[in-house]
């Protein structure tokens, strides 16, 4: 091989990232739209300065949409299901059940706040979160800005293996580690991941009411935290579909138990708390002398697609007889081996990225999703007209998200199979030699930051993360779980994110002051994980 390495190839190399970060922040477009012209940039300067062949693009184009078809096909039932229950009026009835079951101000706020936020991450993901738990906190007194912020920081870490592991499975997919090396990934980003949510909601709570909130919140957020933080650290080496959902599902019937002991039963709230504006609440319909939607639903029966989705993820992924007999088929195809005029090799894939449907987070989101519907209509919770109105808007929020993702994995594709991830690899490892894994962290955070979604920053950046660790001969797993460590510490503060927090709340002080309550904590973040990181090769590798 005889890849180029000067100035020219190196800048050009950089520049579809360059662009990318250039129409992002400085023309403030969108994803959606600097994606698809970052993706023709890269295809241009792969076949005129990497001399790779018209046909060797057009396989990695097809390699791209297979690999968004297998995420997208999540994305869309995902967002549906979530339609759909707003529709019914689920969310509504969740926020009556709460305060219903409990008095105490603040276990309703780590609930509405982070607990059932992390859930709902657990399944959808892209803002849904942030969209739904932000105004649920405003309805129980807390202002705007410091209810989205606690949002963001307590739902993040869901970030990588919520959504049915779709991020994780995104940095698998651009990446070569065997499979004792992904189990290895899996749990040092559980334990890093752990660490950083128990932090964020520690902090929480003491900006909520300082020390005598920390004493009268820490019996239930050490239970919480150890529930899902420990309960992802458990599975996600081994079933990382459900490492996220199922804890935060077992971490929300928890909260709910909680709900009625003797401790968190009765009224308590920080008095003085600058968060809250008690004199202020939102208004609800109902204060209006309107009946919202849900007004007369239950609790269970609120979060029947959540059980459905349970029952039928546990069923085909945790009963070994179940699974092993649904995972029999799987489809998938073959690519041949291409190689650029500089010698550059992409090897052959007999069986590229296999997908197995009856085990498919997507099938299993259809299901529930259908579920939801038959329930909810035969109940009465649906009105005419709302299975459209649910898909209306599921198409209008996946139209940017689509573009984007299938854009972003196929300039990823370009950009690796014609040298370019390799050459920008080297470059960076030349640079910083095994202070490498400091920065890693930063990487992922910058990859999260620029496409609002961890699951784009393992896409854009998992590939450089990957070949600058084989290159600099440190354990690529340690890298691997730096980059989606360091893309959920992005993620907290993505403009993607932030902009759902304040347009379902109606804050007015704008996206920045958001994003500067957040990014000290994330840059800070960042920077002991990449110590940690250091600490683990050295120590373990």
């Amino acid at each position: 091989m005889s890849l180029p390495t000067g100035p020219l190839h190196l800048l050009a190399a950089l520049l579809p990232v360059l662009f990318l970060l250039f129409a992002i922040l400085k023309l403030s477009w969108g994803v959606a739209k600097a994606a698809p012209w970052a993706m023709a940039l890269s295809g241009f300067l792969a076949f005129f300065l990497f001399r790779s062949v018209p046909s060797a693009l057009l396989l990695e184009a097809e390699k791209g949409t297979w690999n968004a078809a297998a995420i997208l096909l999540v994305i869309w039932p995902a967002l549906f299901s979530y339609e759909l229950s707003r529709e019914a009026g689920t969310f509504e009835a969740i926020r009556r059940g709460i305060q219903s079951l409990t008095r105490h101000e603040l276990l309703q706020i780590l609930i509405l706040g982070w607990v059932f936020p992390s859930f709902l991450q657990g399944i959808t993901g892209f803002g849904v979160a942030v969209a739904v738990g932000a105004p649920l906190l405003l309805s129980i007194g807390m202002k705007p800005l410091p209810g989205i912020v606690t949002v963001l920081l307590c739902h993040v870490w869901g970030a990588t293996f919520g959504t049915l592991a779709l991020a994780w499975n995104a940095l698998l997919e651009q990446s070569t580690l065997t499979q004792e090396e992904i189990s290895r990934a899996a749990l040092l980003a559980a334990a890093m991941i752990w660490v950083l949510n128990l932090a964020c909601v520690l902090l929480c709570v003491w900006r909520y009411g300082g020390k005598g909130a920390l004493r009268e919140g820490l019996p239930a957020v050490a239970l919480l935290s150890f529930i899902m933080g420990g309960g992802e650290l458990l599975l996600a080496p081994l079933a990382p579909t459900v490492s996220c959902f199922l804890p935060s599902a077992a971490g929300l019937g928890a909260a709910l138990l909680l709900s009625r002991t003797k401790k968190y039963r009765c009224s308590w709230a920080a008095e003085t708390s600058g968060l809250m504006d008690r004199t202020a609440l939102v208004k609800t319909a109902e204060e209006k002398g309107e009946e919202p939607p849900g007004a007369s639903m239950s609790l269970p029966r609120a979060f029947l697609p959540y059980i459905s989705l349970t029952v039928i993820a546990v069923a085909c992924l945790l009963i070994p007889p179940v699974n092993h007999l649904l995972s029999q088929w799987k489809l998938s195809f073959s690519f041949p081996e291409t190689i650029t005029g500089y010698g550059f090799i992409t090897t052959a894939a007999e069986h590229f990225s296999p997908q197995a449907p009856f085990t498919y987070a997507g099938t299993f989101l259809v299901l529930s999703a259908l579920a939801a519907y038959l329930c909810y209509r035969r109940w009465g919770y649906l009105g005419p007209g709302s299975v459209q109105a649910a898909w209306r808007c599921t198409v209008k929020k996946c139209g940017a998200s689509t573009a984007a993702i299938l854009t972003l994995i196929i300039m990823s594709k370009f950009m690796s199979s014609s040298g370019m991830i390799y050459l920008l690899s080297q470059k960076v490892v030349g640079i910083l030699g095994r202070f490498y894994l400091l920065a890693a962290p930063f990487f992922g955070m910058l990859g999260a930051f620029i496409t609002s979604s961890n699951m784009s920053s393992n896409i854009l950046m998992g590939g450089f993360q990957s070949t600058a660790a084989s290159l600099l001969g440190v354990d690529p797993a340690t890298a691997a779980a730096l980059q989606t460590v360091g893309g959920i510490l992005g993620n907290a503060f993505a403009p993607g994110c932030v902009i759902m927090g304040s347009a379902t709340t109606g804050y007015t002080g704008g996206d920045a002051s958001i994003i500067r309550k957040i990014l000290p904590i994330s840059l800070s973040c960042a920077a002991v994980f990449g110590f940690i990181g250091v600490w683990v090769c050295q120590r373990f590798w």
